[in-house]
């Protein structure tokens, strides 16, 4: 709560596509919003309050980036509406311009043209500045200061602290912006706007829209030459790069390159922190089974607690450094050069360069980068985009991909390349390859239609901050395990639950081994049971019903497959001093009837295969209809990957079978 018994005014941060305004959001704020180098980060609109020293108190409401005032695309529109919006219902106090000092010519149209609305309540940040001693920095607030009468301040997030921010904040004079005059926009932005209170829609000559285009441009050009002509920024450090890094071939192999160094780097750098995580779980198991009976409580924290969320956390280590390690490519400004890099390559499968963002965000959780497709203008090549997105690797897979890979994929190095970060690199780039492949289906059968044309502004290339990317890796490891101890820590019970009854009786208790009892009351369970249920389908698959358990479960969130498999091959073991981890049972669990080993090298990849394509995430599913406002679209999305997801599973452990 606020402190404060001045009235809250409200500041809109508005700016063009990764202009910083999420960086001076988080810096004033204290939140930890994800930034990255590249546009197509913000999507929706997030507002945070702030109390200065003089205890005025500021809610900041970071936007959306657009280019003008004549959206093409949703969160333009969703930026555009939120401005005129607030306006129209006196909830703005005034505006703050973010201009991006590597991109100024960019930056200018969109902050002359709101400039011409409201021209008493705006006002200026010139980002990016690190670059620029004190004196230029100076000159260049002055300069853009009279040439646009309105407050400028020089600013770099990475370099100067908040309190200059929030002296700047301090001073400028904040009253509701006027709303007398509606803004005319023609019927083609129609589509993006959201809630029409102030919007006066109407067909527009093309001819005025062009002329008043021109005029501002011409106006921005004038403004940053003069600018240019005192100041000149130094790029030719970034031209040198991009001389290799956009090569067409040149540029594939550093894109390629880079990624398998990361995933070689997850493998060497986390297993120590594995090891030592796995050790303490261990212990801790064995310590609570050495002081507490035998009996249901004991069975519930070893069994199904530390067995269920002890095998997700320990791989938090991997999880963490994947991130950090992205972070600093995405801080570094390369992100946005991958983007060119695959333009040629998505405009082969009916999509443009701008579909690689979402896609990219997609390897962090499918939710924000199914969002992000609405940075696509067009309708088709968004749903042909937005319906394949769950198939590129999100962070839930993974706890399933290390689990698999590392246990049953021989460590072994042949030449350059290992076959556990061959394998996970494989892994991480089938979903992304497919999702391309149905996207060109979609785009040649249900969403026809021409490529669009892709435009990306390129940044400067930037020194990534290692502080910033250990926030980016801690905030992920929070969020694991803040699903760790809820949503799996949940579940885990209820498995343990419903695996664990109702209790089964046995005659002659006393010929009987424990984990021939613990077997057999796990078969006879409601999750047994559960599982016996799906067998028969999943059984082509290389799948017994204990998998068949864990791919239902996943449904709630992909993680719970390896929390499920912790507790019931915990179930199956005689727990106590001597016993073993979870990839141990794995390798140790044998057939009852057959006694051949139930997993082997086929049977995983077809687990991995499976995971590759299906659909296991409801909230994900939820997005999808928000998105696309139709439960029938998303109901296809999670039918035709559950086929894909089935036969693929089928083809290659029919295939490996054979042929191991």
């Amino acid at each position: 709560m606020l402190k404060t018994k001045e009235p809250v005014k409200k500041v809109l941060l508005v700016g063009i596509p990764n202009s910083g305004k999420s960086s001076l959001f988080n810096l004033l704020t204290g939140k930890e919003k994800k930034v990255a180098n590249y546009s197509g980060q913000t999507v929706t609109v997030y507002s945070a309050n702030i109390v200065d020293k003089d205890h005025s108190a500021l809610e900041l409401v970071d936007l959306p980036g657009l280019f003008s005032l004549r959206p093409n695309s949703l969160d333009e529109g969703i930026s555009l509406s939120e401005i005129f919006n607030r306006v129209h219902s006196k909830d703005c106090h005034g505006i703050i311009l973010i201009l991006d000092w590597t991109r100024l010519t960019a930056s200018l149209p969109l902050a002359l043209s709101l400039q011409e609305l409201f021209p008493e309540h705006i006002s200026f940040i010139i980002n990016k500045c690190e670059h620029l001693n004190s004196k230029q920095r100076t000159q260049l607030a002055q300069t853009l200061s009279e040439s646009l009468k309105a407050p400028a301040l020089c600013f770099s997030t990475f370099q100067d602290s908040p309190e200059k921010l929030k002296k700047f904040l301090s001073q400028l004079s904040l009253s509701e912006l006027p709303h007398e005059n509606p803004l005319v926009l023609d019927h083609d932005a129609k589509e993006y706007i959201i809630g029409n209170h102030y919007f006066e829609l109407a067909q527009k000559i093309k001819t005025d829209d062009s002329k008043q285009a021109k005029r501002i441009n011409d106006k921005a050009k004038k403004i940053s030459q003069d600018i240019y002509q005192k100041i000149s920024p130094n790029s030719s450090f970034s031209h040198k790069i991009d001389s290799l890094a956009l090569h067409p071939i040149v540029g594939g192999l550093i894109f390629f390159s880079l990624f398998y160094l990361l995933f070689l780097s997850i493998y060497s750098w986390a297993s120590p922190l594995m090891d030592f995580i796995d050790g303490g779980i261990g212990f801790l198991g064995q310590f609570i089974s050495l002081y507490l009976p035998d009996g249901l409580i004991k069975s519930l924290l070893v069994d199904g607690v530390i067995a269920g969320v002890g095998g997700v956390v320990i791989f938090l280590p991997q999880i963490m450094i994947l991130f950090f390690l992205l972070s600093l490519l995405e801080q570094s400004g390369y992100i946005s050069r991958a983007a060119v890099v695959s333009d040629k390559l998505m405009s082969f499968f009916g999509l443009n360069g701008k579909a690689f963002l979402p896609y990219l965000s997609g390897f962090a959780c499918s939710i924000p980068g199914i969002m992000a497709t609405r940075t696509i203008s067009d309708s088709k090549e968004r749903l042909a985009t937005l319906l394949t997105i769950p198939m590129v690797t999100c962070s839930a897979r993974l706890p399933v991909y290390i689990l698999l890979v590392g246990t049953f994929v021989p460590d072994v190095t042949l030449g350059l390349f290992n076959l556990r970060a061959l394998s996970f690199f494989i892994l991480y780039f089938l979903g992304p390859f497919a999702a391309l492949i149905i996207a060109k289906v979609f785009r040649l059968t249900l969403f026809k239609g021409d490529t669009s044309s892709f435009v990306i502004d390129l940044p400067d290339y930037n020194l990534p901050n290692f502080k910033v990317a250990l926030k980016n890796s801690w905030s992920k490891g929070k969020n694991f395990l803040r699903k760790a101890g809820t949503v799996i820590l949940g579940f885990s019970i209820i498995i343990w639950l419903l695996s664990t009854f109702p209790r089964s009786t046995f005659d002659n208790a006393n010929s009987i081994s424990e984990e021939q009892k613990a077997s057999y009351q796990l078969e006879h369970s409601v999750l047994g049971k559960l599982g016996k249920g799906i067998e028969p389908a999943i059984k082509p698959l290389g799948m017994n019903w204990k998998m068949g358990v864990g791919l239902l479960v996943s449904l709630g969130a992909r993680e719970l497959f390896v929390s499920t498999l912790g507790t019931l091959y915990a179930l199956g073991d005689d727990v106590g001093e001597d016993s073993t981890s979870l990839k141990e049972n794995l390798l140790q669990d044998r057939d009852p009837q057959t006694n051949i080993p139930t997993f082997n090298l086929a049977v995983a990849w077809s687990i991995l295969i499976f995971f590759v394509f299906s659909l296991q995430c409801t909230s994900t599913i939820a997005v999808i209809k928000s998105e696309t406002k139709s439960w029938k679209m998303a109901g296809f999305a999670f039918s035709y990957m559950l086929v894909l997801a089935y036969l693929g599973s089928f083809i290659v452990y029919q295939t490996l079978i054979r042929v191991l």
